[in-house]
């Protein structure tokens, strides 16, 4: 596979028959650039130069981030803008795992052996549990305040997204936004709120937006540069 040098970074060319336009790719701090089968490298090589700054940029951002979750004893973990240490509590009895929230830490009961795959999952089982009920219950309310009001609320898992809202009216939250901050859960919901009304991006909607949130474009940007850390 050949690459491309860009100061210290290499980039791998990736090419498909398939693919009619170049593209640069950045994923898990590897970039690659994809483009047509037959297009001369050295157009590539001028495509990625033109991109060299914001190749830097994506970068420099994921070598900020911080470490995945490894789910061990005493590892803090957010909920609604909080974050709680992880406290393990092994008894040779049980055989199912149980979460208990007690407002200073996140307790977890579990069997003997327990690994940190099925720490996740079961965090994961809480988190979807609490996002029904206080997402829910938060979109209700600003759907009251605001006057949009969707035919119904549901938690959802996403991948590349924190909310959607259809032509039918109804509004998607993703699960993982439980773990946030509560000006930060306010505007995921009242951006998809005001999709009720402009199922767009045009400056009319970002004008509604800005009516129910002032301060949208620091929550948008949050989200932008931060999202990741909620991603269990």
């Amino acid at each position: 596979m050949s690459t491309i040098k860009i100061n210290d970074h290499s980039v791998a060319v990736v090419r498909s028959a398939r693919r009619k336009t170049i593209a640069i790719k950045i994923q898990d701090g590897n970039v690659t650039v994809h483009l047509p089968k037959l297009m001369p490298l050295w157009l590539a090589k001028q495509f990625v130069l033109r991109k060299q700054h914001w190749i830097e940029d994506k970068l420099k951002n994921f070598q900020q981030r911080p470490p995945k979750r490894q789910f061990i004893e005493g590892e803090l973990q957010p909920f609604m803008g909080e974050h709680y240490p992880l406290h393990i509590i092994q008894e040779p009895q049980r055989q199912r795992l149980h979460v208990q929230f007690d407002q200073q830490k996140l307790v977890i009961v579990a069997p003997p052996k327990v690994t940190a795959l099925q720490i996740r999952q079961s965090l994961t089982r809480w988190y979807r549990r609490q996002a029904e009920s206080l997402l829910k219950e938060r979109a209700k309310q600003l759907a009251e305040h605001t006057g949009l009001r969707p035919n119904q609320i549901q938690i959802r898992s996403y991948k590349a997204r924190w909310g959607s809202c259809n032509v039918k009216g109804d509004v998607q939250l993703n699960w993982q936004l439980v773990q946030a901050t509560t000006s930060i859960i306010d505007y995921v919901i009242i951006h998809e709120l005001c999709h009720l009304q402009q199922h767009n991006h045009s400056r009319a909607f970002w004008d509604l937006v800005e009516q129910f949130d002032p301060d949208f474009r620091e929550h948008r940007s949050w989200l932008k540069h931060h999202g990741h850390q909620l991603v269990i």
